[in-house]
């Protein structure tokens, strides 16, 4: 799969000057692109907003069709559906929305690019990304994989509980209570997901 931060690297590397950019730009895009984390919310509530959010964005670039959907996300069909009925998620609705799955996932990326370069203090020198930033998101929407269910979950996790360890100053027992999760549960995690315990 080609991720979304690889093609940002190639789409931006005739811009030099600018690694700081693309640095701030291809970091975790993949997960930006799925959902925004409620980090005010146990990391079990979090993570049912973030599987809805998911599936719903699935559905929408599958336009509502089940199989298509399953397919994407490197999942059983009926694995999928079972996820839908139990987070009541109506794929019928997604079917009567006439948005392109390419014009949906463009938007998506003006959008977070946008939102980027409006932060980026060197204004002058962006000046061309934001000029031509229609036809980037678009190579970038032509360019992308599809995410995987467990690709975004893992992100998900990762972004998740790397950010409440630095929230709690890395202690493991004030971050499981935090988030509502054992200790046990916590460390398993941190080994799976690779996370660097400062």
């Amino acid at each position: 799969m080609k991720t979304i931060s690889s093609v940002i690297e190639s789409v931006l590397k005739k811009h030099k000057d600018l690694p700081k950019l693309k640095k701030d730009l291809s970091s975790n895009l993949e997960f930006r692109l799925l959902f925004t984390i409620d980090f005010s919310k146990s990391f079990k509530e979090a993570r049912k907003d973030f599987l809805k959010t998911y599936l719903n964005d699935l559905l929408t670039l599958s336009l509502g069709n089940i199989s298509l959907a399953a397919k994407k996300a490197h999942l059983h069909r009926r694995h999928l559906h079972r996820m839908i009925n139990k987070l009541e998620i109506k794929p019928d609705e997604h079917k009567k929305e006439l948005i392109k799955p390419s014009q949906y996932m463009k938007e998506n990326i003006y959008n977070i690019l946008e939102e980027r370069l409006a932060a980026f203090e060197e204004e002058k020198k962006v000046k061309n990304i934001y000029s031509n930033l229609d036809d980037i998101s678009q190579l970038i929407a032509d360019n992308i994989g599809n995410i995987s269910y467990d690709e975004a979950l893992e992100l998900f996790e990762k972004e998740y509980i790397e950010k409440a360890l630095k929230d709690h100053d890395f202690n493991i027992q004030k971050t499981a209570d935090a988030i509502d999760m054992s200790e046990r549960t916590l460390y398993r995690k941190i080994n799976k997901l690779n996370i660097v315990v400062a």
